[in-house]
């Protein structure tokens, strides 16, 4: 079928065109490598000249690579891409077009290569994975000889501020690397990638392909499956570190601590988001159950599988979250609860100009307004008190930070009524620690939250001041009654209520640690532990459910077959 097609293409083209006209058309716009569409664009990057100015030898090694200018390659695969010198050779003298001696004296010439050049492709992370969408959906053939024009979400000048956001941070040979994902959302685009700090040296997308572990900047799927199930910003639980929280018969009970092992007596849910208290977060991840919280996250925009093992409250998860995830997922809370997919390609037109395709992202409501308007009103004290002010962009925003254990991995996401951005910091390597980048540890809340503050202040600079949406109040079950759990308990989801925001209660201030701090649960004897991909820190792992409960009367039991 393919073949007919072509010969019927061919033979409408050739009644409107000559064949050298063709072929013209042809060797403009053919691919040959090294970023190189058409001979003449070819001719510069591999000889440095003209197409004119072409020797014999070159011509015929341009020629013999048309076929596969990957696997035959000057730069990379030069026996390959001479032995199709001489084909090209031998064949033009079998046609007469030129001498049989003009053929052998060409084939004794391997042409000299100009150095290669680093690539200078505008956005290179994201015109990569642009181009992975398409090849996907369309094929090879299509995508690279089928005429189409794909118009993409990319704002060249919030890409320009990202990637001299990044830059100007890190500016030291042996310093971290870092990615960057903006979004728009409610429209789902994406205006900025940043996938890594040399796209030269190492081609590989952290935002898009990278999976690493977030740290505390998983907590809001924790506050907003809470929210869901009632709990409400002033509900207090108790901060002591270290916490023992027994999970599964025959499991050693998992320890977690805060930053020091310093504890903070009972502490309500906005300040234990605000100070990024682990403790606390454990608490309600038990109270709230593992799996409504894997749920939540999946259904705010987080596309790799979540374990729903108890550590995930504070972070360790199994595999890890790109910043594209993490990006779309916090949008959904600037979106007062509707998730919006992400958008790369807003249009594509055939050769014909037709419109093949039209952005169209799936729409879903992952929860209320309330709830969003209740979560952005807590994140708002990370930025302006918590553990990222230096993000504080002197404009209504919201955020979280995140640093894993060992500083292998730092985070800050964060958003304003109409742009969410996530950064990451960390080394290709994950099991490299950032004990010392220009002076500190590797903290969420120093260099990506800088990050975040220099691209979000430079590109929103001179845009209207937006407040966010008034949903309505925060979300509380028993409006004069606070709730305190010691340790965590069931509990049963409750109806959302809308009641007046509640006065704050003021709490001692941690200083951000990192977030899983000795959290990581041991494994029980005989059991096996969950398997995690190179560079990843494992979740936790339950045991089977027990028959009975445990004789431990300090720590409520839970069957974990009920999370």
């Amino acid at each position: 079928t393919r073949k007919i097609r072509e010969a019927i293409i061919a033979a409408q083209l050739e009644k409107k065109y000559t064949k050298k006209q063709i072929l013209e058309a042809y060797l403009n716009t053919i691919y040959l490598g090294q970023g190189a569409y058409g001979i003449e664009a070819a001719a510069e990057v591999f000889f440095r000249k003209k197409a004119s100015n072409l020797t014999l030898a070159e011509s015929a090694l341009l020629a013999g690579i048309t076929k596969s200018p990957e696997s035959f390659s000057p730069y990379f695969h030069p026996e390959e891409a001479y032995k199709r010198q001489c084909i090209v050779l031998d064949r033009m003298a079998e046609l007469g077009y030129i001498t049989k001696g003009s053929a052998e004296a060409a084939k004794k010439i391997r042409p000299k290569l100009a150095p290669i050049r680093p690539e200078t492709i505008i956005a290179p992370y994201f015109v990569e994975y642009v181009k992975q969408l398409l090849i996907n959906e369309y094929g090879v053939n299509k995508v690279f000889k089928g005429g189409l024009r794909v118009y993409t979400s990319l704002d060249l000048r919030a890409q320009a501020f990202a990637e001299q956001a990044i830059a100007n941070r890190l500016n030291y040979k042996n310093d971290p690397d870092a990615a960057l994902v903006s979004i728009v959302p409610q429209t789902g685009h994406i205006i900025a990638m940043v996938g890594g700090r040399n796209f030269n040296t190492f081609k590989f997308n952290l935002a898009t392909q990278g999976r690493r572990q977030p740290g505390s900047a998983f907590k809001p799927f924790v506050l907003i499956t809470a929210l869901k199930q009632g709990y409400g910003p002033n509900d207090t639980f108790d901060s002591s570190s270290p916490q023992v929280i027994r999970y599964a018969r025959g499991a050693p009970p998992w320890i977690v601590h805060n930053c020091e092992g310093k504890g903070y007596g009972m502490m309500t849910l906005r300040e234990a988001t605000v100070n990024s208290v682990n403790c606390v977060y454990a608490n309600v991840t038990m109270a709230v159950g593992p799996k409504n919280v894997a749920k939540t996250a999946k259904d705010m925009g987080i596309t790799t599988p979540i374990d729903p093992y108890p550590a995930i409250g504070i972070g360790g998860l199994t595999i890890g979250v790109s910043p594209l995830e993490m990006a779309s997922a916090y949008g959904t809370i600037a979106n007062g609860g509707v998730h919006v997919e992400p958008v790369a390609i807003v249009k594509i037109i055939d050769a014909k100009g037709n419109i093949i395709k039209q952005a169209k992202p799936k729409k879903s409501r992952a929860f209320s307004p309330v709830i969003a308007g209740t979560a952005i009103d807590i994140m708002k004290g990370v930025i302006t008190r918590g553990t990222a002010t230096r993000a504080n962009i002197g404009r209504p925003a919201a955020g979280k930070t995140g640093t894993n254990e060992e500083y292998r991995d730092a985070w800050f996401v964060g958003f304003t009524p109409n742009l969410v951005t996530a950064v990451w910091m960390g080394y290709h390597n994950a099991q490299i620690s950032m004990y010392n980048v220009h002076g500190s540890r590797g903290f969420g809340g120093i260099i990506p939250a800088s990050i975040w503050h220099d691209f979000m202040g430079a590109f929103l600079n001179g845009t209207p001041v937006l407040e966010f949406p008034n949903y309505g109040g925060i979300v509380s079950k028993n409006k004069p009654r606070k709730r305190t759990y010691r340790t965590y308990q069931r509990r049963q989801p409750a109806p959302e209520r809308t009641v007046e925001p509640e006065q704050q209660i003021q709490q001692p201030t941690p200083s951000e640690e990192p977030d899983q701090q000795n959290t990581t649960p041991r494994t029980a004897p005989g059991t096996t532990p969950p398997s995690t991909t190179p560079g990843t820190t494992p979740g936790t792992t339950p045991g089977t459910a027990p028959n009975e409960p445990p004789h431990r009367r300090d720590i409520p039991w839970i069957d974990p077959n009920e999370w």
